[in-house]
């Protein structure tokens, strides 16, 4: 195993431990319909602005192609963008599609993000599933999992600073040495992947997570590790999912924040086309009401209840969640931002370092 891979986030000041949890928000900068995307550029940037004030520990993007929805392409131009408007906050790619792009672009754009953000970024990748994006960019689909691997193999040493396997160095050396590399994907061969190639996992469960994560914990990722000899403590494990926190939820769920979770499932299935669905996603229509049973949504204190007991079955160093779904407005985006922030992250970790903590919010 290299060495080197193992002390990646450790070196780059981001602690893995069984006794706390990093959190971090994810979007893929979908504007609500009609609503200018400068506008909503703007806004989305200040929510994050104002996560990393309140303490979140990172963010992730996503990407998508070929769509007419506004769905972010361009993952490592926005983050140079963040870099540019935060300090502190870990910049993630959550993932970029590895086998439809030029490996040497993306390795060394990364660098340069790296540089930007003065050593923040942790470069996510994966293999893509949806058909139409492999015809747009000329890749065959059923090579996806293999161009990964071999991309992966081609990337690494220039996530360090060192020569590619074309023989040529990297224009700019980042500051990371070396950026750490996540690798995402639920099927069973994907994880196996993460493990033998990565620095990292990335995990998702949009609906059923409380289940569906331990399960994926207990049945790819936790064989995995022991398969290749790794554990929690050298290998990040990081899970995206849909958390909603706030004293109204019921009311914000129905009116809002459900049609919009209902619409970014919709078009995931729509992408899907005739291909086999991927895992984690909502299968079938619901109506928001019973839905909303099925997910980390709820007050404050329980939201914080449910996460610790995610924890106590599936040991992920990091959480990454969506407050803006497109549809969801930036003032309540902000708010449930803060909510997350001081009533359910502090309460999640005094919890889980078996701390008592009062929470400074209002009561249940």
């Amino acid at each position: 195993m290299d060495g080197r891979a193992l002390r990646s986030f450790a070196d780059a000041g981001v602690p893995v431990s069984a006794n706390h949890i990093d959190f971090s928000l994810w979007t893929d900068f979908r504007p609500a319909p009609g609503m200018p995307m400068h506008a909503h550029y703007e806004e989305v940037i200040k929510e994050i602005r104002r996560a990393e004030e309140l303490g979140f520990s990172g963010v992730w993007t996503s990407e998508q192609h070929g769509v007419d929805d506004g769905y972010l392409p361009a993952q490592l131009p926005m983050l140079a963008a963040l870099a540019r408007e935060t300090t502190r906050i870990r910049l993630g790619t959550g993932v970029i599609l590895l086998p439809l792009t030029q490996f040497r672009r993306v390795v060394e754009e990364a660098c340069v993000v790296d540089v930007l953000s003065g050593g923040r970024l942790t470069l996510g990748v994966g293999a893509g599933n949806y058909p139409h994006e492999f015809k747009a960019f000329g890749v065959p689909r059923d090579r996806r999992g293999q161009i990964l691997e071999e991309a992966i193999r081609f990337i690494k040493p220039g996530l360090a600073g060192e020569t590619l396997a074309d023989g040529l160095p990297v224009n700019v050396r980042p500051i990371q040495k070396p950026i750490p590399l996540v690798v995402g994907g639920l099927a069973e061969k994907a994880v196996d992947r993460a493990v033998r190639l990565g620095d990292g996992h990335f995990a998702y469960a949009n609906v059923d997570a409380g289940r569906e994560l331990p399960r994926l914990w207990g049945e790819r990722i936790s064989p995995a590790l022991a398969r290749h000899g790794r554990t929690p403590e050298d290998f990040r494990l990081v899970a995206g999912t849909i958390i909603w926190a706030s004293h109204n939820f019921e009311r914000e769920w129905m009116d809002v924040v459900g049609p919009a979770f209902m619409y970014q499932q919709k078009r995931y299935a729509e992408w899907d086309g005739d291909a086999e669905r991927a895992e984690g996603y909502l299968e079938g229509d619901e109506e928001p009401g019973p839905l909303m049973r099925r997910m980390l949504v709820g007050p404050p204190r329980e939201i914080a209840d449910r996460l610790v007991e995610l924890h106590s079955h599936y040991p992920f160093h990091e959480l990454a969640c969506w407050p803006r779904l497109p549809g969801v407005p930036h003032s309540l985006a902000l708010e449930q931002i803060e909510v997350l922030a001081t009533e359910v992250f502090p309460l999640v970790n005094a919890k889980i370092a078996g701390v008592p903590h009062r929470t400074g919010g209002r009561g249940q």
